[in-house]
Formats: C-alpha cells, sequence, structure tokens
C-alpha cells in the first residue's frame, strides 16, 4: 500500500503517558490519525502496532500488537491482594494473551472468570 505523504500526521509527545522505559508517549488526536500513523510506520519498520484510546489521557496511542490485550471498562469491585481494582478482559482469549505476555517476564498467572459476570481476571494463585 502506497502512503501518501500528507496522511501522515506529526505526533504529539505525551505530558502524562510514558513508556515502561519512562519516554514519553506519542499522542494522536483521533483513531484514524493513530491507525495512519500505525500502518505508516509498519511499511517501514515492519512492526505491527495497534492504535488504542488511553484510559488515563484520553488521546490515542500506539503499542506493538504483540503486547496489545483489549481490556474492559471495569465494572465489578474485584481488587487484588493490594486492595488495586482488578483488569477485566472482555473473553478468555484477551486474558489469556495477557498471561503470556506476563510470562514473558517470568511472572506466572491464571485466568479465572469474574465472579460478577465482568469478563476475566488473572490471578497469581493456582487455586482461585
Amino acid at each position: 500500500m502506497k502512503m501518501n505523504i500528507s496522511n501522515i500526521y506529526i505526533a504529539h509527545k505525551s505530558e502524562t503517558c510514558f513508556s515502561k522505559s519512562g519516554n514519553p508517549l506519542s499522542v494522536y488526536r483521533n483513531l484514524s490519525e493513530a491507525q495512519e500513523s500505525a500502518d505508516y510506520q509498519y511499511t517501514q519498520s515492519g512492526i505491527a502496532l495497534t492504535a488504542y484510546q488511553c484510559k488515563t489521557c484520553g488521546k490515542y496511542h500506539l503499542k506493538p500488537t504483540e503486547f496489545y490485550c483489549e481490556k474492559l471498562s471495569s465494572t465489578c469491585s474485584c481488587t487484588d491482594h493490594n486492595g488495586k481494582k482488578k483488569d477485566a478482559y472482555p473473553t478468555a482469549q484477551d486474558a489469556e494473551k495477557m498471561v503470556n505476555i506476563r510470562k514473558r517476564a517470568g511472572i506466572a498467572l491464571f485466568v479465572y472468570k469474574c465472579p460478577q459476570g465482568n469478563g476475566y481476571h488473572l490471578t497469581s494463585s493456582k487455586g482461585y
């Protein structure tokens, strides 16, 4: 697919959202801009990126597709052992993808269905 350079958007750097390495994330105004940038970057690098709307700033960022998992806007009251609200995944497959991502970092997690009917959660306990 030939990209028209006029369709490439200059991303601004976020003042609120940062990568795990501490660098500010690129920010796009809308999903269309983010997706076009993801498509362009794929033609340049061969790395597939997914555009997503950030829950922190409400803008759009890009993430490598292999590390992107769909999450629900949690409406349950499930919490982890520290009292922090648990992430909820819409399908067992989405939750399993996160299990595999975390496994790469040496963290063993297991998927279970939310007892309040809000998708699936992850736990470090085998006996969940």
